[in-house]
């Protein structure tokens, strides 16, 4: 018969929580260390606290935590890590991970708001985060034009939250040399963009490769996804003014911006040339 295990809290002969457990490995770098060396190869406790730098004691102790909640079990004098403690250490190293990555870059998740709760954080570290500061501004505008003049894509998928003279100017060649574009928008940046930039408007909505998608809710952050190679990713202000662009080209990213675009593409309607007509579309 098959047993089932549920165990979350205290269990009434007062083993351990989770969390205690949790707080246990957290509470002390040394056992990590010790935690470390365990998974680069076994050993005996001498072996581990000259490898690890520390007091036999220390390590012994270390070693009756790990072998009491069976993080780390002894088999031929050889303290060995179990497949539950790789398992648990891999998490704590991609939370501490993700604790120093939200630390570093958290004016840019700040403002880039609910969609980043969905953002392979761990793609941030190698990737180019430009933002605007009281000394340059404009900071984040200026990485928009140097990408948008420098690649040189067949097919361009973007966002945008808001209407931007820059932006005009910059994908125009990319509209004007034929570059496949699909590009979503809300409701206020198209009533806008028919007001204060007609000419760029219409450009758009009479251009074969030019798509223009309206959401029906409103878009607080920008995307941009060449070639299905590189992404720009931008977080805004409440008063819509780009704060900081995220510049990368990890796989990760690019599946995230892509999943993210067609998602808001789906749940858009489609701007027809002429007449304007709205209609609900796939991606071609």
């Amino acid at each position: 018969m098959s047993r089932v295990v549920q165990r979350t809290r205290m269990d009434t002969d007062g083993r351990a929580t989770t969390h205690e457990h949790a707080a246990f490995l957290a509470g002390s770098s040394n056992r990590v260390r010790v935690l470390r060396a365990l998974r680069e190869r076994p050993g005996r406790g001498a072996e581990l606290a000259e490898r690890c730098s520390l007091p036999r004691s220390t390590v012994h102790r270390c070693l009756d935590g790990f072998t009491t909640r069976g993080w780390a079990r002894k088999s031929g004098g050889d303290h060995r890590l179990t497949a539950a403690g790789a398992l648990v250490l891999g998490a704590y190293e991609d939370l501490i991970g993700t604790v120093s990555i939200t630390g570093d870059y958290e004016e840019f998740l700040r403002h880039l708001g609910e969609v980043a709760r969905t953002l392979p954080v761990g793609t941030l570290p190698g990737s180019t985060v430009v933002e605007a500061t009281p000394e340059n501004p404009h900071a984040t505008v200026e990485h928009y034009e140097q990408v948008f003049a420098a690649v040189a894509p067949k097919r361009m998928r973007g966002i945008v939250p808001i209407v931007s003279h820059v932006f005009n100017e910059a994908s125009r060649p990319l509209v004007e040399g034929g570059v496949e574009m699909g590009v979503v928008i809300d409701e206020a940046v198209l009533d806008t963009a028919r007001e204060a930039y007609p000419a760029a408007h219409e450009l758009g909505v009479e251009s074969e490769n030019f798509t223009i998608y309206v959401h029906p809710e409103a878009v607080s952050f920008g995307l941009a996804v060449f070639d299905d190679e590189r992404v720009l990713v931008g977080a805004y202000d409440d008063a819509g003014n780009p704060r900081a662009c995220l510049d990368g080209t990890d796989d990760a990213l690019v599946d995230w911006a892509i999943g993210t675009y067609e998602r808001y593409r789906r749940e858009a309607r489609r701007l027809g040339a002429g007449t304007e007509a709205e209609t609900v579309v796939e991606a071609p």
